[in-house]
């Protein structure tokens, strides 16, 4: 009897807290009051309005509480812009299959058609998400009881490491909402809709207001103007080689930008089939390129919401989960890497710093462009229930100059979150500089150091993943990393940073060493086709088991002296016998595997690997991430936007080839190369799509013929040179030398 007293003032408080916010609603439409003392509820909607006035709410919550009762009473009575709400949310359903974002409608409830003649009616879409249970010591499940109690499932996690006890849940609700009332609104909502009461926590991530949109920056007229001046550069350039005067000055700064521009030069240089090239090695990097667009669209694709996780699982049964293990690819672009640049190095004596430099520039130049786009453009150009929660805008604006620093192996810093490899990438070119630069000073002291990184780059992994208990392949956790990617931390200790990616690329830098002593050309077919066959097969043999050591891991009770040696290993040996395809197929016969890898159109398609890589997860990211609705995952759906995603990034990248990264070559090698009275075009080298031009010039003789610049030997202006040209790149130390008639 004593708590009576109080529990009828808290209710009179919150009678006197509705009466005051009705008013600001009478306009909305006729309104039947809810008795708060109503013992039971008579239907779904008044038992929703009964529980949500026993929560707590503070003062300034009233107004929202209000609202929602308003909107109920409307929905009872089939009034249209409460319906329309009301309509737009769903309950969830199947996140016990692994369905674990519910969107409900976006677009219905952002886009009423009475959303400027009525702004009383105003809602807003809110994203939450429900931790469903506390605890946190989730174990798999061995049996699954149908008969035990769903809270267990709940606790439970799938056998790679799905957490159950997640889900994120968008709700549309009146705009006057505060985050704390949307979350207690959003917890009421769930436990009624579901009959249970295990929401035990509710956090609001994003909320959009009908009619709301970002506001165009300065930044976003800027990043237009600018790509509109390089288009027009381009055009005009193009133009203006055409009609060329014979008298005009290789070395004015007109012609240097005029040459440096010119579309037909530059598509020439994408597409020429050089002489002295290692033509295989096209072949595989396009290829793997392909590989890791799938693994990327399977990645966005759960990010964005998968409905049926679970059987995705199941799919992994076997030996199908070696799919975990195709983030592996990466390190055939870390591979050729090593080998292109050790082959640039080996050519002369040059300037080691000014080849980092120029290096730097030619990777950045891209990056930075789309770090602007990210900053100011993609907000525009995207909307969807799934893009907030993954939009890569806060970080751009707050670690750009970071990441344009190459300081962004940290996935939490990292703007474009696939550009870890740029920096990853160009942390091993610096170790492999200094590699070169103690062996010029001394020989023996070289190969000691190098023999002592070879090491160090097996043991850091293997330690690493012996010291954490981690699995030897990474990705078997992959539910951990799905949850929260930019803060799974033993990525940024196994994944990301140079010292856990080395082996892979220093295994390159002894294949480019070998390729500059005994060149290819000197020494075609000193291997027999026999032994040829032999080796690339035994080499194929080796990259299948390297893949399938994922099954082999799982298939074998955990043991983390085993999962030390594979993640130690695997990486060494995948390099390696890529390394093996390589040399057969330019020292020996390999019938078929040569001919497939040195297909010609792999040519172009590889040189705009480094495009390709930069913009595909933009693409992605655009069409999955704005969808309205999860997406059923299967081999075909995956294959269907692979091809997508690898068609439209193949032709952006050549847009930005043409515009942005043929004319910053040119550019740059008149920057760097001033002397040689002339433009030089590198041939693109891209390994995972980084481009491996160390400062290389071609010599041509440039004869002016009815006003166009003809070049002898090649036309675009761009002569490989015949002992040190592979992939189109004359790896010549960093030095032009070109002479113009």
């Amino acid at each position: 009897m004593g708590g009576a007293a109080p529990q009828k003032s808290e209710q009179k408080s919150l009678e006197l807290l509705l009466l005051n916010g009705r008013a600001s609603f009478l306009a909305v439409g006729q309104v039947h009051p809810l008795d708060i003392y109503k013992p039971q509820a008579d239907t779904f909607l008044d038992s929703l309005g009964h529980k949500l006035k026993l929560e707590k709410w503070e003062k300034d919550e009233a107004p929202c509480l209000e609202s929602a009762l308003n909107v109920l009473e409307n929905v009872k009575n089939h009034t249209l812009w409460a319906t329309w709400m009301w309509n737009a949310n769903t309950l969830p359903f199947g996140n016990l299959y692994g369905s674990s974002r519910h969107y409900g409608s976006y677009d219905q409830c952002l886009k009423p058609p009475w959303l400027h003649t009525h702004p009383q009616l105003k809602t807003k879409y809110c994203f939450a998400d429900f931790l469903l249970s506390e605890n946190s010591d989730v174990k798999k499940p061995t049996v699954y009881d149908p008969f035990g109690s769903t809270l267990d499932y709940v606790d439970s996690q799938t056998p790679y490491y799905l957490p159950l006890n997640v889900i994120k849940w968008g709700i549309c609700i009146p705009a006057i909402c505060s985050s704390t009332a949307v979350s207690k609104l959003a917890k009421v909502m769930y436990e009624s809709g579901t009959l249970t009461t295990i929401a035990s926590d509710v956090t609001v991530k994003h909320c959009q207001e009908a009619g709301e949109s970002p506001p165009y920056s300065t930044g976003f007229y800027m990043f237009i103007a600018l790509i509109l001046s390089l288009v027009t550069t381009a055009v005009a350039s193009t133009y203006y080689r055409k009609h060329v005067s014979s008298e005009e000055s290789p070395n004015s700064l007109k012609t240097i930008i005029t040459e440096s521009f010119c579309m037909v030069r530059n598509r020439e240089a994408l597409v020429k089939d050089n002489k002295d090239e290692i033509r295989v090695m096209n072949g595989i990097r396009f290829l793997t390129a392909i590989g890791i667009i799938g693994a990327h669209v399977a990645l966005y694709v759960t990010l964005s919401g998968a409905n049926n996780l679970t059987y995705f699982e199941k799919f992994l049964d076997g030996i199908f989960v070696s799919v975990l293990n195709l983030e592996i690819i990466v390190d055939t672009f870390f591979m050729m890497s090593g080998l292109l640049h050790m082959k640039g190095l080996m050519g002369s004596r040059q300037n080691l710093f000014g080849v980092l430099w120029k290096r730097y520039i030619r990777l950045t130049g891209p990056f930075a462009l789309i770090v602007f786009y990210l900053i100011f453009v993609s907000r525009h150009l995207n909307s969807g229930p799934g893009w907030y929660e993954i939009d890569e805008t806060e970080i751009c604006k707050k670690y750009w100059l970071r990441n344009l620093l190459m300081m962004n192996s940290n996935l939490k810093y990292s703007c474009h979150v696939i550009t870890w490899y740029v920096s990853c990438d160009y942390h091993l070119a610096v170790l492999a500089t200094i590699l070169f630069y103690l062996y010029q000073k001394n020989r023996r002291l070289g190969f000691a150091v190098y023999a002592a990184v070879f090491i160090l780059s097996m043991l850091i992994p293997g330690v690493l993943t012996y010291w954490f208990k981690l699995q030897g392949v990474i990705l078997l956790d992959f539910g951990k990393f799905i949850t929260n990617y930019r803060d799974t931390w033993h990525f940024n200790y196994l994944y990301t940073p140079f010292y856990s990616r080395g082996s892979p690329y220093i295994v390159g830098v002894a294949m480019g060493y070998f390729m500059s002593i005994y060149k290819p050309a000197d020494y075609r077919k000193s291997v027999s086709k026999a032994w040829s066959i032999i080796a690339t097969a035994l080499s194929v043999c080796a990259i299948i088991y390297t893949f399938l050591m994922v099954y082999i891991t799982v298939c074998r009770e955990y043991d983390p002296l085993e999962a030390a040696m594979t993640a130690g290993t695997r990486r060494f040996l995948w390099a390696a016998a890529v390394c093996c395809i390589i040399a057969m197929c330019e020292y020996g016969t390999v019938p078929l595997v040569s001919d497939m890898l040195s297909w010609s159109p792999f040519t172009p398609l590889s040189r705009l690997s480094y495009g390709i890589y930069l913009i595909h997860t933009l693409v992605l990211q655009r069409y999955l991430l704005s969808h309205r609705s999860t997406h059923y995952v299967d081999v075909f759906s995956v294959v269907f936007q692979v091809i997508g995603a690898l068609g439209l990034s193949i032709v952006l990248s050549y847009a930005m080839w043409l515009f942005v990264e043929a004319p910053l070559i040119n550019i740059t090698n008149h920057i760097f190369h001033n002397k040689s009275n002339s433009i030089e075009s590198d041939k693109i080298h891209g390994e995972n799509g980084v481009r491996h031009r160390n400062g290389i010039h071609h010599q041509n003789r440039v004869h002016r013929q009815n006003g166009l610049a003809k070049y002898k030997e090649s036309s675009n202006g761009i002569q490989p040179d015949r002992e040190r040209g592979e992939n189109g790149v004359q790896h010549q130390n960093g030095f032009a030398k070109t002479k113009v008639l």
